[in-house]
């Protein structure tokens, strides 16, 4: 574990050095992670209301929750942006402008933190096409509540569809119970790790 920080290593809130080039699983830690995903802002901080991915990812669980997925689809859900902790959130209209870079170094850091945190899931798990619904849905959803177009000018003229494909499209209203943001970064990060024990603990 390191010590002081070489070219591409970055210090975590618990003052642990992480490489992200080359991340080793120890120092990887379900803490740093909540902490920094709950002080990230969605949209790349263009939201009306601060919303953090830290929300986002307990959201995502609780959507696929209720559309009665496994408590392992959920944990994949709540942990399908835990890469963003040490890479940073990049806003998806940016991501085809970086090519392949930022996708490499999401993956190895996704393998790092599914070993380090000792998650029973895989990679490929994170990356399970019902996730990709519920994150889409959660999207549009946010959109509605935190952009002022309220994602209603998301629309391809020329394709005849939403800019990014989702089979469950939401009415982007949803009950106060079920939508929960504008939290704190501290509320964000406590529901987090919450969740996250809740679904280890689970046995179903």
């Amino acid at each position: 574990m390191s010590t002081s920080p070489s070219l591409f290593e970055i210090e975590t809130f618990s003052g642990i050095f992480v490489d992200t080039s080359q991340p080793d699983p120890t120092t990887i830690k379900l803490e740093d992670i909540a902490h920094a995903l709950s002080q990230t802002c969605r949209f790349g901080g263009h939201c009306q209301v601060f919303h953090s991915v830290a929300a986002h990812a307990v959201f995502v669980s609780n959507r696929l929750e209720r559309k009665g997925f496994s408590r392992y689809v959920q944990l994949a859900g709540l942990h399908h942006d835990d890469a963003e902790a040490y890479l940073g959130d990049i806003p998806r209209p940016m991501k085809p402008l970086l090519g392949t870079a930022y996708e490499t170094l999401t993956d190895r850091m996704d393998n790092a933190i599914v070993l380090g945190l000792e998650l029973p899931l895989t990679v490929d798990d994170l990356h399970d096409s019902r996730i990709k619904d519920a994150d889409n849905w959660s999207l549009f959803v946010e959109a509605r509540y935190l952009l002022p177009s309220q994602g209603k000018g998301w629309w391809d003229g020329e394709q005849g569809a939403y800019k990014w494909n989702i089979s469950d499209m939401p009415s982007r209203i949803v009950t106060p119970d079920y939508w929960r943001g504008g939290l704190l970064p501290s509320e964000a990060c406590a529901i987090f790790l919450d969740r996250h024990e809740q679904l280890l603990d689970r046995k179903d």
